[in-house]
């Protein structure tokens, strides 16, 4: 909540009180040390009468930062400032005691050592009247910062000449692969004026064969991968431009893909001697045009807008009447909305006149436009601004320049490092040369100063210096632009090719200015090199490949040409196989298939063909092998070579033979185990089922599978179904099913229980293929451990009566001696005999407590529902501990053993809560649900159930679904709806 506004006169002035200590003697001294020795330039400015300013404190850094010696302490500023600056001083002291606040600006000295540039702040002081007594101020010092802007601008000019006028095509797109930019050289090399090429997409530029290979170099400029490679494209007239490229993807500051750098080199006289190309790509952002003058009326309590004219509309990209009925809070974007908040609330208290800002406005689809924002409030006297005129103007595209201009520079740097291309100039009246940053490390120099012209020339190899310096002098001369491609040493004695370049800069028929790059071209060197020997690589290949590999004219279907392991698998000789067909090697039973391909190649209905066959040897044996064919064209014309490729499979095909026989054997081992096994697909329907399985459910194969999930049939409860459905859904998310024991019925209606678990077999990709479920027929254990826990509960009762009649009447009995004695005696010992007597009572209720749960009569002698009403009253006062009992009468249980599960189960949840939960309340109910089943809940409001108890039950919760499981009931724990648990024990109940 915003704190009511304070009047300007009821508002405390911003300043500090000096102690009435300050004006002593010694702490004046002190604090004129401190100001002395400080390493900062600190100073202090007195107020006299009259506003009479002189020099009271200064440091050591502020004297040498302004010029001023150490006797100027104690003497007026108008003896030791010089005007202009005198006056711009005292009227920003004058500013600081008039409004009580710290006045900061920029100021510049000029020094014999140069041009000092700092930021002054000033703080006035006030003694306990309020009256300034002092000002304290700090200058720092941002000359190297003014000297590192300045020189950062040139940098950026000096790198955009070199562009403009590089011999080298500059070319960037943005993230949708239009174009962004092209320098003189681009355009020209394409024929386009530079305005023409700008805003279309790269595509225009390249013909289909272009086209069809730009999205995969689009594809690797957004995955972050720099490439060099040679690349077609299309000029205006429709003739081909072949190009070497060396591209490189841009990134904003927040990593994000926004276009792609590229640096074209026309190779088209060269590249026409060569076969290949790759396709180049490159991408850069769009520029904004600049936008009207959008003008608001403003409501300045609520920011809501009154009145807008259309150029408003347009920049918010709303209608009149959408904007009309919102408000700045509903434009602004959320990051500006504080700062615009700020200055409202500024202009409303009367703090500033006017605020100008830029933010941006955030539209509907999540796009932004950045806006100028002046705010100018309209007065009435006597009265805050009600209202507001906000002008709002578009200055997207500047913002996109400034950022473009930043990257821009970034991105010059890169692109010489990434294509090994440096740029130099130099002034032909003073010879001075200037190299870029990968210039020199092309040369290795060691230092960003470039040499003289002489010793740049020595860098040359002896046989290459005339060339090039009959070049340079051709071009001052004469204005003769030169391309060469000359051998260079660098300083460090590293021999590479390099290509200069160089053009002339003429004013008034005379030469001024040269400017050209250095490209390391040793690679594409060394590539003509590998041009020449890729034939016998090729050749070297097809003799030693691990393949058989073999030429085959297309007409006649005979062997033109077969490596060395082409005959060895079909066991003949290279000389014998040029005699033959592909087909007379062939099996005869799979001749048809392969004569039926052949035909289907030959005629241009398939590119190529696959086929695992038999070929006979010479000696009549048989050979597997993997075939592959495809047709091999000329660089013109139809195709008229088939190109074959067999890879002998035979060891392969035995190993399949053998993993066949395995499987028969795994499928007649799982057939007859005793233990089910089944097996679904992704859907739940049951693809096999062995032996066992079928002899528990009593259906036969046929009957199961192949059909749907088991939830379908008959022989599952609607819980263990519903149970059964979040396991498969469970599964097909890759999860495994814990062991779980569920009731499965025969088709004769006979019950079993059967301790089911899962595990999923996954598709090479991940996902889930098959749901193998297994499980083991545990009726005839339970049945076994039902009989222990009888005879166990008749261990316990007969435990329980022997402590209740044998040890607790014997304890009654002591407890009455006790309390005889203790009338007999008197003072301490009687004090004694009392205490003692109590501790007896209290053994007595716990062993009768102890009794009463190992032999739970009350089952017997009340019936279920007053044992349970027993055990709430025995929580309320043994625990003190709230406990309510809420049982339908109607219900009768008639076995007794049935009622003794109910009720031990109902004992163990209600222990657990209170051994564990420390609940405040339990409640107990038991109530029919439907007209087959009834249900018993024991809830708390405890500190619920741990991680590790809900993932690993103990005892007791084993216990209790085991008990469970023996009335054919079902048990569920879970969270409380707010806290604590609910344990939920479901059983069948027919009145």
């Amino acid at each position: 909540m915003k704190s009511p506004r304070k009047t300007a006169a009821a508002r405390p002035p911003k300043v500090s009180y000096a102690s009435a200590s300050q004006a002593d003697t010694s702490s004046a001294a002190a604090l004129a040390k401190i100001y002395l020795h400080a390493d900062a330039a600190l100073f202090s400015i007195s107020v006299g009468p009259r506003q009479v300013f002189r020099l009271q404190n200064a440091s050591l850094r502020f004297l040498e930062l302004t010029g001023l010696k150490k006797n100027v302490i104690g003497r007026p500023l108008v003896e030791l400032l010089p005007q202009p600056g005198l006056d711009r001083v005292v009227r920003h002291c004058r500013k600081a005691i008039r409004t009580r606040k710290t006045i900061r600006w920029d100021d510049i000295s000029t020094l014999k050592s140069g041009t000092r540039h700092g930021q002054v702040s000033l703080t006035p002081v006030a003694d306990v009247s309020g009256r300034v007594t002092h000002l304290s101020g700090f200058v720092h010092d941002i000359t190297e910062h003014r000297k590192a802007e300045q020189a950062l601008l040139q940098s950026a000019e000096r790198f955009r000449r070199i562009v403009e006028t590089a011999l080298e095509g500059v070319w960037t797109i943005d993230a949708r692969s239009l174009t962004d930019y092209v320098n003189p050289k681009m355009a020209q090399m394409m024929g386009y004026k530079a305005e023409e090429m700008l805003g279309r997409p790269i595509s225009d530029f390249l013909d289909d064969e272009g086209r069809a290979l730009l999205n995969a170099h689009i594809k690797n400029r957004k995955n972050g991968i720099s490439d060099h490679f040679e690349f077609k494209y299309v000029r205006k007239d429709g003739s081909p431009l072949w190009a070497f490229v060396s591209t490189n993807p841009i990134y904003n500051s927040a990593g994000e893909y926004v276009g792609a750098m590229a640096l074209l080199t026309d190779i088209s006289t060269r590249r026409a001697a060569e076969a290949a190309m790759q396709e180049s790509d490159a991408q850069f952002r769009a520029i904004f045009e600049q936008a009207a003058v959008g003008v608001a009326l403003v409501d300045s309590s609520s920011g809501r807008f009154l009145s807008v004219n259309q150029r408003a509309c347009e920049i918010s990209r709303l209608t009149r009447s959408q904007l009309l009925s919102s408000s700045f809070k509903a434009v602004a974007h959320p990051e500006d909305l504080k700062k615009l908040q700020e200055m409202m609330q500024k202009l409303r208290s009367g703090l500033i006149p006017t605020c100008t800002m830029e933010i941006r406005c955030l539209h509907a689809a999540g796009s932004t436009t950045w806006v100028s924002l002046t705010i100018s409030p309209m007065w009435k006297k006597g009265e805050p601004p009600s209202r507001c005129v906000a002008i709002m103007q578009d200055i997207t595209a500047r913002k996109e320049a400034e950022s473009s201009l930043a990257r821009t520079t970034e991105l010059l740097e890169r692109t010489g490092e990434m294509a090994r291309i440096g740029g130099w100039e130099l002034d032909v009246a003073t010879r001075r040369l200037f190299w870029s940053l990968e210039t020199c490390r092309l040369f290795e120099i060691g230092t960003t100063q470039a040499p003289s012209v002489e010793k740049a020339i020595d860098f040359y190899t002896p046989e290459a210096r005339p060339i090039i310096r009959e070049a340079v002098q051709k071009a001052i001369d004469h204005g003769t632009a030169y391309d060469v491609e000359l051998p260079v040493i660098t300083a460090k004695g590293r021999l590479f090719w390099a290509r200069s370049q160089g053009s002339a800069i003429r004013k008034n028929g005379r030469t001024v200015q040269l400017i050209g790059t250095f490209q390391d071209i040793t690679t594409h060197r060394q590539a003509e090199q590998a041009l020449i020997e890729s034939e016998v690589r090729f050749r070297t290949i097809f003799e030693q490949a691990v393949v058989g590999v073999g030429l085959v004219d297309l007409a006649t279907g005979r062997f033109i040409d077969v490596n060395l392991r082409y005959a060895t698998i079909v066991g003949r000789s290279r000389r014998e196989m040029l005699r033959l067909s592909a087909e007379e090697l062939t099996h005869a039973e799979d001749r048809p298939r392969h004569r039926r391909m052949y035909q289907q190649l030959k005629s241009g209905a398939i590119p190529e063909f696959h086929l695992e066959q038999r070929c006979l040897r010479q000696d009549g044996s048989l050979v597997w092998v993997n075939l592959n064919a495809s047709l091999l064209s000329p660089l013109t014309g139809r195709a008229d070579q088939m190109l074959v490729m067999v890879e002998d499979i035979t060891s392969r095909k035995l190993a399949e033979e053998n993993y066949r026989r395995e499987q028969g054997f795994n499928e007649i081992l799982a057939s007859h185990t005793s233990a089910i096994i089944i097996l679904m697909d992704r859907r739940g329907h049951i693809m096999h089922a062995n032996d066992a399985a079928l002899q528990l459910t009593g259906f036969s194969r046929k009957e199961i599978v192949g059909k749907p999930p088991p939830w379908d049939h008959p022989f599952m409860e609607k819980a263990e179904k519903d149970w059964a459905k979040k396991s498969i859904t469970d599964m097909l998310a890759g999860k495994n099913m814990d062991t779980r024991e569920v009731s499965i019925f025969s088709k004769d209606g006979r019950r079993h229980i059967v301790a089911l678990s899962s595990i999923i077999t996954k598709t090479p990709d991940g996902g889930v293929d098959r749901i193998i479920i297994t499980g083991t027929d545990l009726t005839e254990r339970n049945r076994l451990q039902k009989e222990i826990l009888k005879i166990s509960e008749q261990e316990q009762a007969r435990i329980g009566h022997n402590l209740h009649d044998g040890i607790g009447q014997t304890m009654t009995g002591i407890s009455s001696l006790i309390e005889a004695l203790a009338g007999e005696l008197t003072g301490s010992q009687r004090e004694s005999a009392a205490r003692i007597y109590q501790l007896m009572q209290q053994a007595i209720q716990e062993v009768r407590h102890m009794s009463h749960s190992l032999s739970p009569a009350s089952v017997k002698n009340r019936g279920l529902g007053g044992a349970l009403h027993l055990l709430a009253e025995t929580i309320r006062t043994n625990h003190r501990t709230s406990c309510t009992c809420e049982v339908d009468p109607d219900i009768k249980v008639e076995d007794p053993e049935k009622e003794t599960h109910i009720y031990r189960i109902a004992q163990e949840a209600a222990n657990n809560a209170l051994r564990h939960g420390r609940p405040s309340s339990i409640r107990i109910s038991l109530q029919r649900k439907g007209e087959e089943n009834a249900v018993l809940k024991i809830e708390d409001n405890g500190r619920g159930l741990s991680k590790r108890a809900a993932s690993h039950p103990g005892i007791g919760m084993r216990v209790m679904d085991y008990r469970a499981n023996l009335i054919e009931g079902s048990l569920i724990v879970k969270k409380g709806a707010r806290r604590g648990v609910s344990v939920i024990c479901r059983f069948p109940y027919s009145p």
